[in-house]
């Protein structure tokens, strides 16, 4: 099940997890800092500081939360990223993987949050790798098409010198895993419509990249027997980037 993009609902799973974290650290013999308290206090003010900025327009929002932090979005975005991403480390410390894995993605709603309220992503890491184990949660075809709309807004809100600044010698670029994620996403949607606008983005910002996703790309049509017209749009971008090349 995808996080809501909400507030409340962000709050009360930090609240669950809190709790499930609280205790183990309670129990633990190893000394961990910051304490869980110290994040879980530090999450639940910056949630409460951006709710009372809620405005009805996008740039009224930019204006109300500069005015009641001092700062803009895209500080209070990363801000909120940097302590999920510490209370989900110090899960992992304490050998909650999953509860870790559970923090780790409420990075998804948080930014689309502060995405639709006039912030700018700077630092997509976290919110990538959040997009990615999302996606291998997940199995039905509406409930991806739902994560490619997530992931559409995520491309959106990158700012524009950190995609200038993408490195596609490095597999490990966020912006490249971005867009081959979201073209997975968007072929297991089994929707052409999203697979057209993956596949385009790739064409366009991954050349080099192109051949070998569509040679994968055709590799599981015909292990996974996906329906017809995704095979069919799938059929259509190997043909034009893979002209010539076989199969194997």
């Amino acid at each position: 099940m995808l996080p809501k993009v909400d507030l409340i609902d962000i709050a009360d799973e930090l609240t669950r997890l809190g709790d499930e974290i609280q205790r183990a650290f309670d129990d633990s013999e190893q000394a961990v800092e910051p304490t869980p308290q110290v994040l879980l206090s530090g999450l639940a003010q910056l949630l409460d500081t951006v709710r009372t900025g809620e405005a009805e327009a996008r740039g009224e929002s930019v204006q109300v939360l500069r005015s009641a932090t001092g700062v803009v979005p895209d500080a209070l975005l990363e801000h909120g990223l940097g302590l999920l991403r510490q209370l989900g480390d110090l899960a992992r410390r304490l050998n909650l993987e999953s509860q870790a894995q559970s923090v780790e993605v409420l990075a998804v709603p948080f930014a689309c949050w502060m995405l639709r309220r006039g912030g700018e992503l700077q630092h997509p890491e976290d919110v990538v790798n959040a997009l990615s184990t999302l996606a291998n949660r997940l199995e039905r075809p509406e409930e991806l098409a739902e994560l490619y709309g997530l992931m559409r807004e995520i491309a959106e809100g990158i700012g524009a010198d950190r995609i200038q600044g993408m490195d596609p010698t490095d597999p490990t670029d966020p912006w490249l895993l971005l867009l081959i994620n979201r073209g997975i996403v968007a072929t297991r949607s089994h929707q052409p419509a999203l697979m057209i606008e993956a596949f385009d983005a790739i064409g366009e910002q991954l050349p080099d990249h192109a051949p070998h996703f569509f040679r994968e790309g055709m590799g599981e049509m015909e292990s996974l027997h996906y329906p017809a017209q995704v095979r069919e749009v799938m059929q259509r971008y190997f043909d034009t980037w893979c002209s010539g090349q076989r199969l194997h």
